[in-house]
């Protein structure tokens, strides 16, 4: 039986990890897994413990005792341990590292690529040569890689890119598609897609995941689904829906402030680009330059800022082109 399948022990940490409910996540006891499985609860329990800014170090070494043999795993999550909770690593482990060797090194190592070096597009060639390198049948069980490729090439515009990763996981056996890390690739898929239609399905999934599944303590969980409903209501021009959940999430973000798990104020930079984008649909942009300050101040490296940089430089070469020159 597929331990990740609708019957299997790990399904509903799988699709508690990947919907951003990390509390609930951190919460299960290992032991009641069975020792086949024990390993990657134990992971999902890291990066969880992580995604909520707490250290992780404690899990880490209790892994190194129980998983000997897996030294090069907890080595890996050390690393990206510290990253998160001091800002730098001694051991160089990301930059040291050319090439991943197995699916979660090569997704860490992309994370870091893009979150502490700002570099989308080598996050992007570092996957991609890690993909070129795995057999079919791997790739069946390792397409965390394809939601992260899919997620990135989203962002930076690469349609195309997200067209040809979706329709060749189409051609994997049905077995693959049948999780919750395909139905989110799905949702991103139909989100760039033309048509209400489209928009609406993606709508009612994160709509249902947020209803039916978190509780009061995933904040941090709760604020991302609301913005990708935010998003999606934007694209729908549903612009009196959108308020609405803006008003939510700020809610939540008052609630962050008496919260002993806190949300860190650059991850509240996606938030920022999309409140830009709002206020332009709606405000003439009346505020859009004190967000933008915002923006800078937490994330200066966001893709919106370096679109705006562009546009800013690109409108001073038109003008300078045509300035009159007085004789």
């Amino acid at each position: 039986m597929d331990s990740f399948s609708d019957s299997g022990e790990l399904y509903s940490i799988r699709y508690q990890f990947y919907t951003n409910q990390h509390q609930k996540v951190t919460e299960y006891n290992l032991q009641d897994f069975s020792p086949e499985n024990q390993l990657k609860v134990l992971e999902y329990q890291i990066r969880s413990t992580i995604e909520l800014n707490l250290d992780a170090s404690t899990l880490i070494e209790n892994g190194r005792t129980i998983f000997p043999d897996d030294g090069n795993v907890f080595q890996l999550l050390q690393a990206w341990n510290d990253l998160n909770d001091f800002g730098t690593d001694d051991s160089t482990y990301f930059e040291d590292l050319k090439e991943a060797k197995f699916e979660l090194q090569a997704i860490l190592t992309t994370f870091y690529l893009i979150k502490f070096e700002k570099d989308f597009d080598q996050g992007i060639q570092f996957l991609n040569n890690y993909l070129e390198n795995l057999n079919i049948s791997t790739k069946y069980n390792e397409i965390e890689i394809f939601l992260v490729l899919i997620q990135l090439n989203s962002i930076k515009g690469n349609y195309s890119k997200v067209k040809t990763i979706f329709m060749q996981l189409n051609q994997f056996p049905d077995f693959v598609r049948d999780n919750i890390i395909y139905q989110i690739i799905e949702s991103w898929y139909k989100s760039i897609q033309n048509g209400s239609e489209n928009l609406n399905n993606c709508f009612y999934f994160y709509d249902e995941i947020l209803n039916n599944s978190f509780n009061d303590d995933d904040l941090k969980g709760k604020i991302h689904n609301l913005l990708i409903l935010f998003i999606l209501n934007l694209q729908l021009k549903h612009y009196p829906e959108s308020q609405e959940i803006l008003k939510q999430i700020e809610n939540l973000k008052l609630d962050n402030n008496e919260n002993d798990i806190k949300i860190k104020d650059e991850e509240f930079d996606d938030l920022l680009a999309n409140k830009i984008t709002f206020d332009r649909l709606i405000n003439f942009g009346n505020d859009s330059d004190k967000l933008l300050e915002e923006l800078k101040n937490i994330n200066s490296d966001h893709e919106l800022i370096k679109d705006e940089e562009a546009k800013n430089e690109l409108f001073d070469s038109i003008v300078s082109k045509y300035q009159t020159t007085p004789v």
